[in-house]
């Protein structure tokens, strides 16, 4: 489970996410025994690897030393090298979200401009994944869903997550609040800004809507951005109107905006 490959393969293979190995706990020491040497477990990362050097080349194992420049991802606040590593998330089913924010392009509803930016747009939204839409942060949405008090969250299984005498998802929370936990994780940045153009205008409460305009303003009738943020936002606010947004009545009245117009992005000799 260390390695973005191995995870796939052994996904291919028939293994569950929950049959998979961390290497490292959270403070980046060895955790995983069976086969692992015992003086590993407990040793940083860094510590372990020179270690295992240190092991084979006392066992005469070692055939050469190479230098070599390899892709390592590295964390833009801290500076520390990204481990990978697994955890319990929460899901959204963006393949059925996408279908209509497809066809709303397909069939004109929405116009991009340019149009070359239509390609894509359906290379994305065609090949989209299961967006994860949790975060474990100190700040943003809480995620609207509640366990039951005394449950072990950890160990929940699939069936439990779809009980509703376990696990909670609403909006408007819990009727008896009392007997029941929210979840600490919170939305992804993109999970609340793909609201934004019903949210900002009363949604999800009917009077703060009529108050604040709904109906007059949404749809609204362009969208002025840059192409870099097609897939994280714009194809975004597209889904969610037409997931939330009047349901039952024509796509023309669902969607957010019947615009997209893409500026230029002024960049530097390095692309930034």
């Amino acid at each position: 489970g260390h390695d973005f490959n191995d995870f796939e393969v052994g996904r291919r293979a028939g293994f569950k996410p929950a049959e998979m190995l961390n290497m490292l706990d959270a403070q980046a020491r060895v955790i995983q025994c069976g086969g692992i040497p015992e003086e590993l477990l407990g040793l940083d990362r860094f510590d372990a690897r020179a270690r295992v050097v240190e092991l084979l080349e006392e066992s005469g194992l070692v055939e050469r030393v190479e230098d070599r420049v390899i892709q390592t991802p590295y964390g833009d606040r801290s500076g520390v090298v990204i481990e990978p590593w697994l955890t319990d998330q929460w899901y959204v089913d963006a393949a059925t979200l996408a279908r209509p924010a497809i066809e709303a392009v397909r069939s004109g509803a929405i116009r991009v401009v340019p149009k070359t930016w239509e390609k894509t747009w359906f290379q994305w939204l065609e090949n989209i994944q299961p967006w994860c839409v949790s975060r474990q942060l100190w700040w943003g949405h809480r995620i609207p869903v509640w366990y039951q008090k005394g449950l072990d969250k950890e160990r929940l299984t699939e069936a439990d997550l779809r009980d509703p005498t376990k696990v909670h998802v609403s909006l408007a929370g819990p009727a008896d609040p009392e007997n029941w936990v929210q979840e600490d994780d919170v939305l992804d940045t993109w999970a609340s800004s793909w609201l934004w153009p019903f949210a900002t205008l009363g949604w999800p409460n009917p009077a703060a809507q009529q108050s604040a305009g709904l109906d007059h303003f949404y749809p609204t009738t362009t969208l002025v951005t840059g192409p870099d943020i097609i897939f994280l936002w714009v194809a975004r606010m597209i889904m969610a109107g037409l997931e939330f947004m009047r349901p039952g009545e024509p796509i023309e009245r669902r969607i957010p905006f019947r615009h997209v117009y893409f500026t230029g992005i002024i960049r530097d000799q390095q692309g930034r």
